[in-house]
């Protein structure tokens, strides 16, 4: 079997298994139906890829900032091979087995799962890669170590060169590198890029991305409408990841993600019955902290994580006059808006703006930094952050953590950490 096909059906069953328990039920509410769209446009993606696996159809491997509206408008099947792999942790033994590889175990978990999943045949063999060399060095040696596994030696690759700063300048100069990735795709792949789609394409991300940006109004509202980085883990999934930019139906999926959160906002209907603590998550989603942590906090202690990096919306529209604006728009997204590498890239001043305005905008009455052990950048920033939140006299709990490996710091552990924080703030559990 073609390596990645098999777990792509397994993907499929495990939304196609959502899809049908869900619609069993007498009666969905709410945030069930937005579940249950959501697993559809999931849905959607495997079948997508399985298509094109079996077909032999071009594939790209790519990553999120390396404008996905490209391939879109090209007609190229494109994925992130730790996506899914990230996704579905729950169903399968990714975690049990990510360390059995020779990548260094104090790297990001994401990097681990990215070279097992590829060491294993369980992510499919792209006809090109498209690689990111932002926001991390281990982006790079992740490449290198693809590069060692048999069917991936001589796949071409472009890997796009990011400038340090975020002015109009280094916005042209990324620019110019998404035309090269551009032409790549059109010499590698047999496909051209058709200018009218990518208009079509972009000006539908607009529309997403305001939709996007009214479901993060009402997420500042108390109580907040949606569970603990449920608008977030959503959101960063159906628009970066298992989203074909420029399809109307996950536009749709925010736009009712937006309506549904604006009605508990006006009929004063939270999440959890009695919301005492708000909290912003200061990086990632990653693959365990809504599941794992938000339940725990709204059962235990009436406390919600409002929205995490992953939620952010800074996002301009895209002007679509000429092909010459579109990809300056799509570049200005990929290195100065998309999450994580809008945070990490450069200077820390975006990293405590963010933190910052997110503070007063979701009203929250303090911080989580899971100080991710793959993002020493972030790392080097503690210093940085604790006098920002003496600033704003806000509660900061710093813990190491991996974001997208579970056992690292033990769930039992970190709710004893929280646990410990909460009472020196004054802050009980529900009676």
């Amino acid at each position: 079997m073609k390596p990645g096909l098999e777990r792509f059906y397994a993907y499929r069953d495990v939304f196609a298994g959502g899809i049908a328990q869900l619609e069993a039920a007498p009666e969905l509410d709410d945030l069930s139906v937005l579940q249950l769209d959501f697993f559809k446009l999931a849905l959607k993606h495997a079948e997508r890829m399985i298509h094109a696996i079996e077909n032999d159809e071009p594939i790209v491997s790519e990553w999120y900032g390396n404008a996905c509206e490209i391939y879109a408008a090209m007609d190229l099947t494109h994925f992130c091979p730790v996506d899914l792999i990230i996704a579905t942790q729950p169903f399968f033994d990714t975690v049990e087995r990510m360390h059995e590889g020779d990548t260094p175990h104090d790297s990001c978990g994401l990097i681990e799962l990215a070279v097992d999943g590829v060491r294993r045949g369980i992510v499919p063999t792209p006809t090109v890669i498209t690689g990111m060399l932002e926001p991390c060095d281990a982006q790079s040696l992740m490449h290198e170590a693809w590069e060692t596994v048999e069917g991936w030696e001589n796949i071409p690759t472009i890997s796009l060169d990011p400038p340090y700063g975020y002015g109009d300048e280094d916005i042209r100069y990324f620019a110019d590198q998404l035309k090269r990735e551009v032409a790549f795709l059109e010499e590698h792949t047999g496909h051209t890029m058709d200018w009218d789609e990518l208009r079509r394409v972009c000006e539908e991300t607009n529309k997403m991305n305001a939709a996007w940006d009214d479901l993060n109004h009402c997420l500042m509202q108390k109580p907040c409408p949606l569970h603990s980085l449920q608008a977030a883990e959503w959101g960063w999934s159906a628009a970066l990841h298992i989203n074909w930019p420029g399809d109307p139906e996950a536009t749709a999926f925010f736009e009712n993600m937006a309506s549904t959160a604006a009605a508990r906002v006006e009929q004063g209907i939270g999440a959890i019955p009695k919301e005492q603590i708000r909290i912003l998550w200061a990086d990632l989603n990653g693959s365990w902290a809504q599941n794992a942590i938000g339940p725990w906090l709204e059962e235990t202690y009436g406390a919600v994580m409002v929205n995490s990096f992953a939620g952010r919306t800074p996002y301009t529209p895209i002007d679509t006059s000429t092909p010459e604006s579109m990809l300056f728009g799509l570049a200005r997204k990929g290195i100065n808006e998309v999450p994580m590498i809008r945070q990490a890239r450069g200077t820390v001043d975006i990293f405590l703006q963010d933190v910052a305005d997110m503070c007063r905008d979701y009203q929250v009455d303090c911080v989580f930094f899971p100080n991710h052990k793959g993002h020493k950048d972030q790392g080097g920033n503690i210093g940085y952050l604790r006098e920002l939140c003496r600033e704003m006299e806000m509660p900061l709990l710093s813990f190491t953590s991996d974001i997208f490996d579970p056992t690292f710091l033990p769930i039992d552990q970190l709710q004893r950490i929280i646990a410990t924080f909460f009472e020196t703030q004054g802050w009980k559990p529900l009676k």
